[in-house]
Protein backbone atom coordinates (compact mmCIF):
# COMPACT_ATOMS: atom_id res chain seq x y z
CA UNK A 1 0.00 0.00 0.00
CA UNK A 2 2.58 2.71 0.69
CA UNK A 3 4.62 1.48 -2.39
CA UNK A 4 1.08 2.44 -4.18
CA UNK A 5 0.49 5.58 -2.58
CA UNK A 6 4.55 6.67 -3.48
CA UNK A 7 3.66 5.66 -7.31
CA UNK A 8 0.85 7.76 -7.28
CA UNK A 9 2.53 10.81 -5.44
CA UNK A 10 5.99 10.53 -8.01
CA UNK A 11 3.10 10.25 -10.88
CA UNK A 12 1.69 13.44 -9.70
CA UNK A 13 4.50 15.21 -9.18
CA UNK A 14 5.73 14.79 -12.86
CA UNK A 15 2.66 15.16 -14.28
CA UNK A 16 2.91 18.61 -12.34
CA UNK A 17 5.75 19.74 -13.52
CA UNK A 18 5.21 18.07 -17.22
CA UNK A 19 2.20 20.56 -17.40
CA UNK A 20 3.18 23.44 -16.27
CA UNK A 21 6.55 23.90 -17.88
CA UNK A 22 4.77 24.07 -20.96
CA UNK A 23 6.83 27.38 -21.80
CA UNK A 24 4.07 29.40 -22.29
CA UNK A 25 4.68 33.38 -22.98
CA UNK A 26 1.74 35.68 -23.48
CA UNK A 27 1.21 37.75 -27.10
CA UNK A 28 0.87 40.89 -25.59
CA UNK A 29 3.81 42.03 -24.41
CA UNK A 30 6.57 43.92 -24.94
CA UNK A 31 9.27 41.31 -25.43
CA UNK A 32 7.27 39.60 -28.55
CA UNK A 33 5.96 42.74 -30.13
CA UNK A 34 8.69 43.18 -33.49
CA UNK A 35 6.93 46.61 -34.37
CA UNK A 36 6.42 49.89 -33.52
CA UNK A 37 3.72 52.17 -35.01
CA UNK A 38 5.11 55.37 -35.02
CA UNK A 39 2.38 57.27 -36.69
CA UNK A 40 -1.92 57.34 -36.22
CA UNK A 41 -4.02 58.92 -38.87
CA UNK A 42 -7.90 59.58 -37.61
CA UNK A 43 -11.17 59.95 -39.31
CA UNK A 44 -14.49 59.84 -38.46
CA UNK A 45 -15.36 60.31 -34.56
CA UNK A 46 -12.02 61.52 -33.03
CA UNK A 47 -12.28 60.63 -29.55
CA UNK A 48 -12.89 57.00 -30.21
CA UNK A 49 -9.64 57.27 -32.01
CA UNK A 50 -8.13 58.94 -28.90
CA UNK A 51 -9.65 55.78 -26.87
CA UNK A 52 -8.57 53.47 -29.52
CA UNK A 53 -4.55 55.13 -29.35
CA UNK A 54 -4.76 54.58 -25.91
CA UNK A 55 -4.32 51.02 -25.95
CA UNK A 56 -1.69 50.44 -27.56
CA UNK A 57 1.73 49.11 -26.17
CA UNK A 58 4.55 51.87 -26.68
CA UNK A 59 7.33 49.88 -27.86
CA UNK A 60 10.21 51.47 -29.87
CA UNK A 61 11.91 49.22 -32.20
CA UNK A 62 13.76 50.50 -35.27
CA UNK A 63 12.39 47.79 -37.79
CA UNK A 64 8.75 47.13 -38.95
CA UNK A 65 7.92 50.86 -38.14
CA UNK A 66 4.28 50.95 -39.28
CA UNK A 67 1.09 53.90 -39.69
CA UNK A 68 -2.42 53.27 -39.03
CA UNK A 69 -4.75 54.84 -40.44
CA UNK A 70 -7.83 54.65 -38.40
CA UNK A 71 -11.76 55.55 -39.58
CA UNK A 72 -14.12 54.93 -36.49
CA UNK A 73 -17.41 55.45 -35.87
CA UNK A 74 -19.93 54.80 -33.16
CA UNK A 75 -23.71 54.40 -33.99
CA UNK A 76 -26.73 54.23 -31.05
CA UNK A 77 -30.03 52.92 -31.73
CA UNK A 78 -33.12 52.02 -29.61
CA UNK A 79 -32.84 47.99 -28.85
CA UNK A 80 -36.39 47.34 -26.96
CA UNK A 81 -39.06 49.59 -25.55
CA UNK A 82 -41.40 48.48 -22.97
CA UNK A 83 -45.50 49.11 -23.58
CA UNK A 84 -45.75 52.39 -22.59
CA UNK A 85 -42.85 53.31 -24.82
CA UNK A 86 -39.90 53.59 -22.47
CA UNK A 87 -36.64 52.59 -23.67
CA UNK A 88 -35.28 49.49 -22.05
CA UNK A 89 -31.96 48.59 -24.02
CA UNK A 90 -30.21 50.53 -26.74
CA UNK A 91 -27.49 49.13 -28.92
CA UNK A 92 -24.10 50.13 -29.47
CA UNK A 93 -22.06 49.73 -32.60
CA UNK A 94 -18.35 50.24 -33.24
CA UNK A 95 -16.86 50.48 -36.66
CA UNK A 96 -12.95 50.42 -36.57
CA UNK A 97 -11.43 50.68 -40.81
CA UNK A 98 -7.58 49.90 -39.79
CA UNK A 99 -4.86 50.13 -42.18
CA UNK A 100 -1.94 49.77 -41.50
CA UNK A 101 1.08 51.02 -43.81
CA UNK A 102 5.10 50.50 -43.51
CA UNK A 103 7.32 53.54 -44.13
CA UNK A 104 7.42 53.22 -47.92
CA UNK A 105 3.34 53.29 -48.04
CA UNK A 106 2.72 49.60 -48.75
CA UNK A 107 -0.01 48.46 -47.13
CA UNK A 108 0.49 45.92 -44.97
CA UNK A 109 -2.60 45.48 -43.37
CA UNK A 110 -6.29 46.33 -43.45
CA UNK A 111 -9.41 45.04 -41.82
CA UNK A 112 -12.56 46.51 -40.94
CA UNK A 113 -13.82 45.70 -37.06
CA UNK A 114 -17.23 45.70 -36.08
CA UNK A 115 -18.41 45.10 -32.58
CA UNK A 116 -22.25 45.51 -31.50
CA UNK A 117 -23.19 45.15 -27.52
CA UNK A 118 -26.68 46.13 -25.78
CA UNK A 119 -26.63 47.65 -22.62
CA UNK A 120 -29.49 48.57 -20.29
CA UNK A 121 -31.23 52.10 -19.99
CA UNK A 122 -31.18 53.09 -16.37
CA UNK A 123 -33.45 55.26 -14.87
CA UNK A 124 -31.38 57.72 -14.35
CA UNK A 125 -29.48 59.16 -17.31
CA UNK A 126 -26.20 59.65 -16.22
CA UNK A 127 -26.28 56.19 -15.31
CA UNK A 128 -27.32 55.37 -19.47
CA UNK A 129 -24.03 57.45 -20.11
CA UNK A 130 -21.79 55.62 -17.97
CA UNK A 131 -23.43 52.26 -18.89
CA UNK A 132 -22.29 53.48 -22.81
CA UNK A 133 -19.10 54.86 -21.67
CA UNK A 134 -17.81 51.78 -20.04
CA UNK A 135 -19.08 49.66 -22.75
CA UNK A 136 -17.33 52.06 -25.12
CA UNK A 137 -14.05 51.66 -23.69
CA UNK A 138 -14.60 47.64 -23.15
CA UNK A 139 -15.44 47.44 -27.04
CA UNK A 140 -12.17 49.16 -28.00
CA UNK A 141 -10.08 47.26 -25.54
CA UNK A 142 -11.18 44.02 -27.47
CA UNK A 143 -10.63 45.63 -31.15
CA UNK A 144 -7.45 46.84 -30.35
CA UNK A 145 -6.43 43.64 -28.86
CA UNK A 146 -7.27 41.79 -31.96
CA UNK A 147 -5.63 44.22 -34.03
CA UNK A 148 -2.09 43.59 -31.70
CA UNK A 149 -2.79 39.68 -32.40
CA UNK A 150 -2.97 40.03 -35.96
CA UNK A 151 0.00 42.55 -36.04
CA UNK A 152 2.59 40.25 -34.21
CA UNK A 153 1.23 37.20 -36.63
CA UNK A 154 2.36 39.01 -39.22
CA UNK A 155 5.63 40.07 -37.70
CA UNK A 156 6.79 37.11 -36.02
CA UNK A 157 10.51 36.00 -34.85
Amino acid sequence: MKILRKIKVILCVFIYFNLFSCGYQPLLNKENQNFSIVKFNFEGNKRLGGLFKNNFISVKKDENLLALNVTSSKKTTIADKNQTGKIITYTLALEFDVTATDMSEDIVFSKVYTKTRNYPASDVHIDTLNNEKKLVEDLIEAIANELLIELNSIYQK
